[in-house]
């Protein structure tokens, strides 16, 4: 069962991930989600075919339009996004298994990738991304709780991401250039969600982020040459922490806090 329910979850990852890509491009430019969903970006023709198949419509893509024959800006963005996901969902499956749980994770995983995406190209963490995330979360967590009765997980998450969302915004009112609101919201969602396992594993995720924010800061800087004015968002090392700490994070709260969450 355990094997079945980490291959689905990466096959769905790989499928779900590669429809991500309307998601960051609607998003990250700004436009409604109206249909059709997948289309040319500059004449609007829907696409046919190949360029309807999740992950396969990257070579569609790389063509260009069939109609005005404008070519996207990240042809191969889907199926990246499509296999980053199968790994990330495929991962999750096998660290928690069967458990009600996976789908909040899921959920979590996905919009994950999502909002590093869009904060990869435009330096923005979308607001409607956060709140619809948070809306999914909130009532899987709530049940998966319900299910069990592991209500006390539920309080720690609640506690974890107010006090990431409060520490965050401490950090953006000082340093408002630093630091934007949209990674506020972001680590509030962060801290809710691996607050679930236990508040020794949200502060692994944070330590995380800020340890490989600050070595690839540093690389970058050093490469650029442009010093501390190299920007680089910080919504992709909060992510990477939190998968990271959903994987492994048991072992290293145990080994800075003596016991597993």
């Amino acid at each position: 069962m355990h094997a079945l329910v980490t291959g689905v979850s990466a096959g769905a990852g790989l499928l779900l991930g590669g429809e991500l890509e309307i998601v960051v491009e609607r998003l990250g430019e700004r436009r409604p989600f109206d249909r059709p969903w997948w289309r040319c970006p500059s004449c609007a023709t829907p696409y046919r075919g190949q360029g309807l198949v999740p992950v396969l419509n990257s070579l569609f893509l790389r063509r260009g339009c069939r109609s005005c024959r404008e070519r996207v800006s990240h042809p191969l963005r889907p199926a990246l996004l499509g296999v980053v996901s199968a790994v990330v969902l495929g991962a999750f499956a096998a660290r928690i298994g069967d458990d009600v749980v996976l789908a909040a994770y899921a959920v979590f995983g996905l919009s994950m990738v999502a909002m590093s995406a869009v904060d990869l190209e435009r330096q923005i963490i979308p607001n409607r991304l956060v709140y619809a995330t948070l809306a999914l979360l909130v009532p899987l967590f709530v049940l998966s709780s319900a299910v069990d009765s592991r209500w006390g997980s539920l309080a720690r998450a609640a506690i974890a991401g107010a006090a990431a969302f409060i520490g965050f915004l401490v950090v953006h009112l000082a340093v408002p250039k630093g630091m934007g609101f949209g990674d506020v919201r972001l680590a509030g969602v962060i801290g809710f969600a691996t607050g679930w396992l236990g508040l020794g594993h949200a502060f692994v995720a944070f330590f995380a982020a800020f340890v490989l924010g600050a070595l690839v800061g540093m690389g970058a800087m050093a490469v650029s040459g442009a010093g501390r004015k190299t920007r680089i968002p910080f919504g992709p090392f909060l992510a990477a922490g939190a998968v990271l700490t959903v994987l492994w994070g048991n072992p290293v709260a145990r080994t800075l806090f003596h016991h597993g969450a």
